[in-house]
């Protein structure tokens, strides 16, 4: 940041606020250029700013001591939102947040209704009452002539504009509580308005619940009718669909949403039995099945211990065949009547085991008869079933229809039995604190209205401050050169006195000729040969310092050294004589006119020590003169015998002059008066000289005050530029 600067007043340092936009820029809060932009712009306005502050708190107080004062009184009450009278079924509207906010919202916003307002007008005989007519200036009914039906509509109708202008409905955050307040003239009549908007309100919502209720009976009783009808009809055309498609229910459910499932019908039961059946005789099948080669088991085991009584015989038999074959011979008839038995005994256990299996094939054959029949009877049920089922969609639909009205009609009625029983119920409404007469008035508030006057103030400052920001299209800050227009700035020039300004210049510690000297330092970087032996020097305007910058850079490159000659090359309106005290008989127009001999016009400035060509007697066509090739010659011939050529140029707007020398030289510095030109004014003069091929090294900036001091261009203690009293004089 630069240094540190002082306001106009010598008080308040910049270094404070430059310091506080560091530390802000370092934070990342805001922009600092922004900030510094608004300190700066305030200060180059503060009287504007501190007057209209002063007007605007001078207002307030006036305007506080002139207001009526008036007294508050408040009523707290408390809106519970639980409604008893409700058309709809029970459950079916949600008691959510949102439906919680709408109920508040309405009953505020009833609660600075005009109905609301008219209630109490009629409730209290506002019109009758001298107090209310005494506050507000109104004519009392008591008084005069009887008021005809159009004069009492008026005033009812100014009182309810009165009543609704001066009530303040303030909800208690975060609570169901609502303040009612009343602000007049008199404190015993606000709290009495206080009171009546209260019971009225309640009393209107007592009214509204007693319409709801009997709207509501009479809308139930012929809706339960309806459904009533509809409810019979539907059970009607249930009960006839199911006879004609021999749909039987033998079980059925009601869920909790009230819809009816068919659990079991005749078909799906039969079904059920015999499939149960059906698994049963195939079961017995497969085991009568196994059996069938076996006498151990099945039907034909109950001969089982008869064969094993002839298997045993025989063994024993067998037995004693074998002993007696030992001893004797086939023919023995022991040995003969034993295989006599032994013979026996065979036929009568294969006619044994033959009954045992024949009783098993009967088993297998009776169960898989009775398998097939059970199947045949389970497929039959089945495709009974498949087309009931079919027919079971229109029969659930003519259910759902029947279940749907039952449901309205029960929910209706219930609600009808609830109204009937509770009747209006007790009102939601419910007065907390009760209005009391203010003992002090509650406005005009003196350091209120001082505040809102002194915000008020200030937005209005802040206004002013940037329209005239706006509205000032002048240069201000030096560095804007390079912004705006895209040029260097090659010096900044003080403002000084035009009495003092040869005495300022002369004096080589004075803050001007330190101001040229750094303008001429930066000439000399501009070329590769040091500062350019031939520039021009002109401006958008007349007045704006150019002649002076001519005058002060031909004195500084002689101070270090360097032959000069200055050219007035103003020839329509010369000054440079004249801020010199020499003559101006003849000079730069007579050279161009085409008298060569200059031997009697180049005069040395024995002052400060350079050589001046005046401008000489003023022609009438100067832009001719100024396109011929003898200023050309002029300007290469005195190169010969001076190590510089400063010229200076009529200003650009409006002439011709300018574009035609600055093609003569090597390059022009642009002269830009502080807070005087217009930007806009700058850049048409910028573009002239750009289109003329004209090679601009910069601009200087002259006249800077101490408007510019917080541009950091206007030192006023000896460090910068800052010479003298800030007059507004032209240099």
């Amino acid at each position: 940041m630069t240094e540190a600067i002082r306001s106009a007043d010598g008080a308040a340092p910049r270094d404070a606020v430059l310091n506080s936009i560091e530390a802000t820029e370092e934070r990342g809060l805001f922009d600092p250029h922004l900030l510094e932009s608004a300190y700066i712009a305030l200060m180059n306005h503060r009287y504007w700013v501190l007057g209209t502050i002063a007007g605007c708190l001078l207002f307030g107080l006036l305007a506080t001591f002139l207001m009526t004062p008036l007294y508050t009184s408040t009523s707290r009450i408390e809106i519970l939102p639980d409604s008893p009278v409700e058309t709809s079924v029970e459950g079916a509207r949600e008691k959510m947040l949102s439906n919680e906010v709408a109920f508040y919202n309405t009953q505020y916003s009833l609660l600075e209704s005009r109905s609301l307002a008219e209630r109490v007008v009629r409730a209290g005989n506002l019109l009758s009452d001298k107090a209310f007519t005494a506050a507000y200036e109104l004519e009392s009914e008591a008084d005069g002539e009887r008021p005809t039906s159009q004069s009492r509509q008026a005033a009812t109708d100014r009182a309810v504009a009165i009543l609704l202008d001066n009530v303040s409905i303030n909800p208690v955050r975060t609570s169901s509580l609502v303040d009612i307040s009343f602000s007049t003239p008199s404190n015993a009549l606000s709290a009495k308005l206080a009171d009546l908007w209260v019971k009225q309100f309640m009393q209107a919502n007592t009214d509204r619940r007693f319409a709801a209720t009997s709207d509501a009976r009479r809308f139930l009783e012929r809706r339960i009718g309806e459904l009533r009808r509809n409810v019979e009809e539907s059970e009607r055309s249930l009960i006839n669909y199911a006879t004609t498609n021999d749909i039987v229910t033998i079980s059925s459910q009601t869920d909790a949403t009230g819809k009816t499932r068919i659990d079991k019908t005749l078909t799906s039961s039969q079904i059920e039995e015999i499939n149960k059946a059906l698994s049963d005789a195939r079961a017995a099948r497969i085991a009568a099945e196994s059996d069938l080669a076996n006498t151990a088991s099945g039907p034909g085991s109950t001969n089982v211990v008869a064969i094993n009584a002839l298997r045993q015989k025989r063994a024993e038999v067998a037995a004693d065949l074998a002993n007696l074959r030992t001893t004797f011979e086939d023919d023995y008839p022991q040995i003969q009547a034993l295989k006599a038995q032994l013979a026996e005994l065979d036929r009568s256990l294969s006619t044994e085991s033959t009954r045992s299996r024949q009783g098993n094939r009967e088993a297998y054959d009776s169960a898989a008869k009775r398998e097939r029949q059970l199947q045949a009877e389970l497929d039959r049920l089945v495709g009974e079933y498949g087309a009931q089922q079919r027919r079971s969609i229109e029969y659930a639909i003519l259910q759902r229809e029947v279940d749907t009205n039952r449901q309205l009609y029960d929910g209706l009625l219930q609600r009808y039995k609830e109204i009937g029983a509770a009747g209006v119920g007790t009102n939601n409404v419910s007065v907390v604190e009760q209005p009391r007469p203010a003992r002090i008035p509650s406005s005009p508030r003196l350091i209120l209205n001082m505040a809102l006057a002194l915000l008020a103030g200030i937005g209005l400052s802040a206004l002013l401050v940037f329209l005239l920001e706006q509205l000032d299209r002048s240069i201000r800050d030096p560095a804007d050169v390079a912004r705006r227009f895209g040029m260097p700035l090659l010096g900044a020039i003080p403002l000084v006195d035009e009495d003092n300004f040869l005495v300022t210049l002369t004096d080589k510690k004075s803050v001007l000729y330190e101001a040229y000297l750094s303008l001429q330092t930066n000439l000399s970087f501009l070329t590769d040969h040091g500062a350019p032996r031939s520039l021009m020097i002109t401006s958008t305007r007349p007045g704006e310092g150019k002649s002076s910058s001519s005058i002060s850079l031909a004195t500084v490159l002689t101070g270090i050294g360097k032959s000069v000659l200055l050219i007035d090359g103003d020839i329509r309106s010369p000054s440079v004589h004249e801020r010199l005290g020499m003559p101006n008989k003849r000079g730069l127009s007579n050279f161009l006119a085409g008298d060569d001999d200059l031997s009697d016009v180049i005069s040395t400035v024995p002052e400060f020590g350079f050589h001046i060509l005046s401008a000489g007697p003023m022609a009438p066509n100067a832009a001719e003169l100024f396109s011929s090739d003898r200023f050309d010659r002029l300007i290469q011939g005195q190169l010969q015998h001076f190590d510089h050529v400063i010229i200076d140029a009529p200003p650009v707007l409006g002439l011709a002059d300018a574009p035609l020398l600055a093609r003569k030289v090597e390059g022009v510095i642009f002269t830009v008066q502080a807070n005087g030109t217009t930007i806009r004014a700058i850049r048409i003069a910028l573009t002239r000289m750009r289109m003329s091929g004209a090679r601009l090294f910069g601009a200087i900036v002259t006249k800077i005050g101490r408007k510019n001091e917080l541009y950091g261009y206007g030192y006023g203690d000896g460090y910068g530029y800052g010479y003298g009293a800030s007059s507004d004089k032209e240099a």
